[in-house]
């Protein structure tokens, strides 16, 4: 199971709405592996030249992406990309493009280059096998991503003040305190 974090697929629907309009999108989730699923902690944006039903990377660009994957010790988890309508096949271009070789690698595209915000889910997944990539269902694909909330708060607004004396801190009051620290020479 792969867990994406909201947080970060927020941002990652943010940087592909900075794209010009029309133009295919590309990025990376990567993270870190464990013995049941792996957890993605970083958002990769690689440097491509994008078109209306395509983009390229170069190895230099590429090269570039998986940097910090050395650094960290992290492993690229999934490729995310998008298309320009509903149909979310790998086309053969995609498979040329694709970050990885590697049987269970894991590709999703999403529709209309991701402008109606999709969830993971809305997308097509793709996995690497020795038949090249296969889509997955989407029952399967719920199995296999999970997209958890990246904060949780649960505080009522009327059940907490700033303020360690439980009156709401002004600016009048935190001054006032600082003051009354102060070893004045005048006082007794």
């Amino acid at each position: 199971m792969l867990v994406i974090p909201e947080r970060i697929w927020d941002e990652l629907l943010d940087r592909f709405a900075q794209q010009p309009a029309g133009v295919e999108r590309v990025a990376f989730l990567d993270g870190y592996r464990f013995a049941n699923g792996a957890v993605v902690t970083t958002l990769t944006i690689p440097e491509a030249d994008c078109y209306p039903g395509y983009y390229t990377t170069s190895a230099e660009a590429m090269s570039a992406a998986g940097r910090h994957l050395r650094q960290y010790t992290m492993q690229r988890l999934l490729q995310v990309h998008t298309h320009g309508n509903a149909v979310l096949h790998h086309s053969p271009r995609d498979d040329q493009m694709a970050y990885s070789r590697v049987p269970g690698s894991l590709s999703l595209v999403l529709p209309y280059h991701a402008v109606k915000r999709p969830s993971p889910f809305d997308g097509q997944l793709h996995v690497l096998d020795t038949m090249g990539w296969l889509a997955v269902k989407r029952a399967e694909a719920q199995t296999m991503l999970v997209l958890i909330p990246s904060i949780i708060d649960l505080r009522r607004k009327d059940s907490w003040t700033p303020s360690q004396a439980g009156m709401p801190a002004t600016w009048a009051a935190v001054f006032g305190r600082y003051l009354a620290r102060i070893p004045w020479p005048w006082k007794s």
